[in-house]
């Protein structure tokens, strides 16, 4: 005995059937609710969408709880990021010195800049100095020493004799024996 499978080409056919019955089965619905009213609660489509919406409603309201619970930050944060950077710049000119902020775009790599001071091309970011508190400049291929207190030292040390007294020399100094 063949057994019946419904085939593909029916369901669209079996669709339209069951939208043609669809007006008078809400009526009758309608009506055995209005008899009934806890059919409304043993009806399996209306209780999934019961629950449905109580799981999107309880997510909600878990997400505000996090959100409100939680410190702002860079993953709580919904700013969006500046395109533009605070450099702290300064002269490498000795003369000059100046020190300054700029704001460049957050890919700016065209060192060195202008001086406003000055007019030269000697501004390079900047670093304050933990022993003086000055800013100085930062050239790539430099010292990172900072000139300030390099040239306190150099004040501070004795200056060196201009000549020597040298000693008459003989042959013998040379030899090492």
């Amino acid at each position: 005995m063949p057994s019946k499978r419904p085939s593909l080409a029916d369901v669209t056919h079996r669709l339209r059937q069951q939208m043609a019955n669809l007006p008078g089965q809400w009526r009758a619905w309608r009506t055995d609710l209005r008899g009934d009213p806890g059919l409304l609660w043993r009806s399996s489509v209306l209780r999934i969408a019961g629950f449905v919406l109580l799981i999107v409603v309880a997510l909600i309201a878990i997400d505000w709880l996090v959100t409100a619970l939680t410190p702002g930050g860079a993953q709580g944060s919904r700013e969006t990021a500046t395109p533009l950077a605070t450099l702290y710049v300064a002269c490498a000119d000795p003369e000059c010195r100046a020190h300054y902020t700029v704001q460049k775009p957050m890919d700016f790599d065209d060192w060195p800049l202008t001086c406003n001071q000055c007019g030269q091309k000697t501004i390079y970011r900047a670093q304050r100095c933990p022993v003086c508190g000055h800013w100085c400049a930062l050239p790539a291929g430099q010292s990172l020493e900072c000139p300030f207190c390099a040239e306190k030292q150099a004040a501070q040390k004795p200056p060196e004799p201009t000549h020597r007294e040298q000693r008459p020399r003989s042959d013998d100094d040379e030899d090492p024996w």
